[in-house]
């Protein structure tokens, strides 16, 4: 390969390559934590219309080849050429704008069958499978099991007026989404609640949560903390309210329903709720809430918050 060809891959997919992922993006603009150093604002900055880095802390920057040199600073330059070389062969490393429209295009076909305008501010980019080691480190903190997260949330990308971001998403019946990460808890869409069947098939016993992260503390529980007694014995379906003023949307779909176990928090939106459900459902309706009397909600009890 040339220099010029080398030159062109796209950074962008290379730092992706290494394990490094954007926390933003603006105006063709990618910025990231800074590899180099231990930061909580990002200052290292990627122009994909310029296929050119810029780190802001220290002034540096430059092409793909002054950026691996800045990561091996022993390298020779023909270590640092075959180097990038390898990368292209083993991760199909594209020029930059044959890599954007790559990027353009799996994101059509992701978003064929969702709403993207879903209001004046707020555009979907791209809804993905959750893979964001961000994003993963904010579940892992929460005690949750990342594989679970996975077979129940996705990963979303979506801009407001023009500012692009990221985020953990769990989708709701009518479409719209619960949108989360370490400083984002919002909703995009219609509000609405979730029913899931973990098993792929109806179940006559249901579960209901407040938020989705209930629900992945529940499932977390039943995979790694059996001693726990906080999950009942049988199969059931899930259904997140996804806010505890949904709960009348909830009261039609209850009837299908057997027994139901109401794992709402421990406080007074939480009480009410089960209370509006038991008027309805009485003779079928459990308050499990007793089993994890000492904290709030359950995914209190696998991080150890006591109320």
């Amino acid at each position: 390969m040339t220099i010029d060809e080398i030159k062109s891959v796209s950074i962008v997919q290379y730092l992706e390559s290494e394990g490094i992922y954007s926390v933003s993006y603006h105006k063709g603009n990618y910025w990231y934590i800074s590899p180099f150093r231990t930061e909580s604002s990002p200052s290292f900055n990627v122009s994909f219309i310029k296929n050119l880095w810029h780190d802001f802390g220290t002034g540096e920057g430059g092409n793909i080849i002054n950026l691996v040199q800045k990561f091996h600073p022993t390298w020779n330059n023909h270590q640092v050429l075959s180097y990038i070389e390898r990368k292209i062969a083993e991760h199909k490393l594209v020029c930059a704008s044959d890599y954007k429209s790559q990027i353009k295009d799996y994101d059509e076909v992701k978003l064929s069958n969702v709403r993207t305008d879903v209001g004046d501010e707020t555009h979907i980019d791209s809804i993905i499978e959750l893979n964001h080691p961000y994003l993963k480190d904010y579940i892992l903190k929460r005690c949750i099991d990342f594989e679970i997260a996975r077979k129940y949330c996705n990963e979303i990308h979506y801009s407001i007026y023009g500012k692009h971001y990221y985020a953990i998403a769990f989708r709701n019946k009518d479409g719209g989404f619960e949108v989360r990460n370490k400083y984002c808890k919002r909703s995009i869409g219609r509000k609405s609640i979730s029913i899931i069947t973990p098993n792929g098939k109806s179940n006559k016993d249901c579960c209901i949560f407040e938020g989705f992260f209930d629900m992945l503390a529940y499932e977390t529980i039943r995979k790694h903390k059996t001693n726990l007694q906080i999950c009942i014995g049988q199969e059931c379906d899930y259904i997140v309210l996804n806010s505890v003023n949904n709960v009348r949307i909830l009261l039609q779909y209850l009837q299908n329903y057997d027994t139901i176990h109401c794992y709402m928090d421990n406080d007074s939106a939480g009480a009410k709720a089960t209370t509006l459900i038991k008027s309805f459902y009485a003779d079928k309706t459990t308050d499990e809430s007793f089993r994890y009397a000492s904290y709030k909600d359950i995914n209190d009890v696998i991080n150890g918050i006591l109320k």
